[in-house]
């Protein structure tokens, strides 16, 4: 994919620094940013330089789209995006008993306690899903119940629906937007949004969607919300009878992690292969909030090997 591409290539030739950050694992980019443009037309913006697992971005959709926040519901469906990670609060409060028990001598001692605990705990806060469908509401988790983690009393604000009823009723409305950045419920996500909002943009009966992301990880997390940005794309489409637009994002503390700077060189040698397709089939379609990622079919995706390379956490 040729804009994907074309946005690496930017970042790697006008790169002048290297910056450190919050992981420990330095990075370089360009702090103006990129932007990705695909017309839906042109096929599915699934990357073909490397190979990519649709299933698993998949998974993490239909994840946020029911508002689920309990990381074993995606793990008991073989998705483990959101592993390394879990809601700061319940980790610092079991970080300070261990840390009675095990007394740490060094900064990576502490450090590996931390993510030890981020391993097994499942709880990741109100992160983008929850903010997309209950924001405004108060926070917590039920380990027995994954639908049980807001208060019924006062269930806040649901973002999709409202855009959901707006595409449908109101399709020149121009505030269809989903936001996902609540500074109030920072404190218990596991991590800030990186993509903090969403706009639905209707013109001569199709459906544009434009995402905004704060942090860009250019090699692992982009090509990830390329792709489950054009599906959800498709989702709304669907449901509002619309047929799929451009699909946009604004990219803008674009960056590439020191460690994967071979990976991206090794990335733009290739030539990337035509586009596959991706269907919603009628079949057990039961609306966009029903949705299950078992219910796309992916077409014609030609890729090349897939290019490891460590998250950094």
């Amino acid at each position: 994919m040729k804009q994907y591409l074309d946005n690496l290539r930017e970042v790697l030739d006008n790169s002048h620094d290297v910056r450190n950050n919050r992981t420990g694992i330095p990075d370089i980019g360009i702090g103006y940013g990129v932007t990705f443009v695909h017309d839906m037309s042109n096929g599915f913006p699934l990357v073909t330089t490397k190979k990519m697992g649709l299933k698993n971005i998949a998974t993490e959709l239909e994840f946020f789209i029911k508002g689920y926040t309990d990381k074993k519901w995606l793990q008991d469906r073989n998705c483990h995006i959101w592993d390394e990670w879990a809601n700061p609060m319940v980790v610092q409060t079991k970080y300070d008993i261990a840390v009675a028990k095990e007394q740490p001598q060094t900064q990576q001692q502490e450090i590996d306690i931390k993510n030890k605990i981020m391993d097994t705990e499942t709880d990741l806060g109100p992160i983008y899903g929850w903010q997309w469908r209950h924001f405004g509401s108060q926070y917590h988790y039920n380990p027995s119940d994954v639908t049980d983690n807001y208060d019924k009393s006062n269930p806040g604000v649901d973002q999709v629906k409202n855009a959901i009823y707006k595409l449908k009723n109101n399709p020149n409305d121009r505030r269809i937007l989903v936001n996902a950045w609540n500074p109030v419920d920072m404190p218990q996500m596991a991590l800030p949004p990186c993509h903090v909002m969403h706009q639905l943009i209707v013109r001569d009966g199709k459906l544009n969607l434009i995402w905004t992301q704060r942090s860009c990880d250019m090699f692992l997390g982009i090509p990830y919300n390329i792709a489950s940005y054009a599906l959800l794309l498709l989702l709304y489409a669907k449901e509002a009878n619309l047929k799929p637009g451009v699909l946009k994002g604004e990219l803008h503390d674009a960056h590439i992690y020191t460690n994967h700077i071979d990976q991206v060189k090794t990335q733009l040698t290739r030539k990337p292969y035509p586009l596959p397709t991706v269907e919603i089939p009628d079949k057990n379609w039961n609306g966009m909030l029903n949705w299950k990622a078992t219910d796309f079919n992916l077409k014609n995706y030609i890729c090349h090997e897939r290019i490891k390379g460590a998250v950094a956490r």
